[in-house]
């Protein structure tokens, strides 16, 4: 173990309780992803720690989500700029803090948001602060931007450019999305997209006179069927119809019916390949009278590992050496703002804290890996400053 890895766990080891209760800040505060003034609480609580790090803050307004938080801290090696990637949104509803507030059991903390991603946002302040505290060079050498956004849940309509435009300023990128449950880091992510599928048909009585109707239900079902049959295994490709609504009373012929859909591709072509089977099925009928429209987009591109996140993943193996760690990468199905990134400059994703069941009420973080991960964090930085 070097001197440098020493300094920096030992650091760690000493404020180890001060990032469990910034943690625990953080996840007892609600932050639904349309909650404005529940994201922006959080954003403040972000705001004070990276201006307390000596980062110039910036607000970037939102008028339906919470105000994104950009923090920058110009090094003086103007060739080496780092770009930190996180979100402080979640999916639960507000409520959810009170009902299930921040707690540690058997080594886990759970929490709505435990550690996608307010885990990663705690690591990347408490490796900063060490790198700060044990006198690294990089403070003062390594550029830094960190965007924090709070529309990532959903798509991240407000924010997508935002990353696209600090990538062009930036050499790399890391985003603190959470580690997998055995701590591997993300080197590759499927493209993402989000479609709405409509029929539109004609109303009447079903009872009295339903020759009258065009029933949207019945043409969105067929639809539906066909729209499920492109999930195509052997290419990755998934398609799922996730929410269908449809109709108002049981006597009524329905004039209108709609299904959301869920596809994630490990290319563009075949995104494109889906796209437009998506609509061809939208402009073909089966039940006379009736007409579909899609809408909808790939929200984010696919990221099929490169030669860029490679070299991340080799600096990453270097930095973790000390540790006594080592990384192979892993790929996976779910989307994050990295993908934007990946198509641009080397980015390399979970670098957060390592925990698992996001989404859901058995959401958990492995208290344990807030220390061990803000230190792969912060000797990964130095590593990347003398690399990369």
């Amino acid at each position: 173990m070097t001197s440098r890895t020493e300094a920096i766990l030992g650091w760690l080891g000493q404020h180890e309780a001060e990032s469990i209760a910034f943690l625990e800040r953080l996840v007892n505060q609600d932050s639904g992803t349309y909650d404005r003034a529940a994201v922006n609480r959080v954003g403040d609580m972000l705001a004070e720690a990276y201006a307390d790090l000596g980062f110039s803050v910036k607000r970037i307004p939102q008028a339906e989500f919470g105000d994104h938080i950009l923090a920058s801290r110009p090094g003086t090696d103007a060739g080496k700029s780092l770009l930190c990637i996180g979100h402080m949104d979640t999916v639960f509803p507000a409520g959810t803090a009170a009902a299930r507030p921040f707690r540690i059991e058997a080594g886990r903390a759970t929490g709505p948001g435990v550690v996608d991603m307010k885990g990663g946002l705690s690591v990347l302040v408490f490796a900063l602060r060490a790198l700060a505290a044990t006198d690294s060079r990089v403070v003062r050498k390594l550029g830094c931007s960190i965007l924090i956004n709070s529309d990532e849940e959903v798509g991240s309509p407000t924010s997508r450019q935002a990353f696209v435009d600090l990538a062009e300023r930036h050499q790399a990128a890391i985003v603190l999305e959470p580690a997998r449950p055995n701590g591997e880091c993300v080197i590759g992510r499927k493209g993402v997209g989000h479609f709405r599928m409509e029929v539109f048909g004609r109303q009447a009585h079903a009872g009295s006179q339903p020759e009258l109707g065009v029933n949207a239900i019945w043409e969105l079902a067929s639809k539906v069927c066909a729209i499920q049959a492109l999930t195509d295994p052997d290419r990755g490709t998934t398609v799922n119809v996730g929410v269908v609504r449809g109709g108002e009373r049981s006597n009524v012929v329905p004039d209108y019916a709609c299904a959301d859909i869920d596809l994630r591709v490990w290319t563009p072509e075949e995104a494109d390949r889906v796209t437009r089977a998506f609509q061809d099925i939208a402009e073909r009928s089966t039940v006379p009278g009736s007409t579909g429209t899609l809408s909808g987009e790939i929200s984010m591109p696919p990221w099929p590992t490169n030669g860029g996140t490679r070299r991340m993943l080799a600096v990453l193996n270097d930095a973790a050496s000390g540790l006594g760690l080592t990384f192979a990468g892993v790929t996976t199905g779910g989307g994050s703002d990295g993908n934007r990134t990946a198509q641009m400059i080397p980015t390399l994703d979970g670098l957060g804290a390592v925990g698992s069941k996001m989404h859901s009420p058995d959401e958990y973080l492995e208290v344990s890996s807030l220390r061990e991960r803000a230190a792969l964090l912060a000797l990964f930085m130095e590593t990347w400053y003398e690399q990369f």
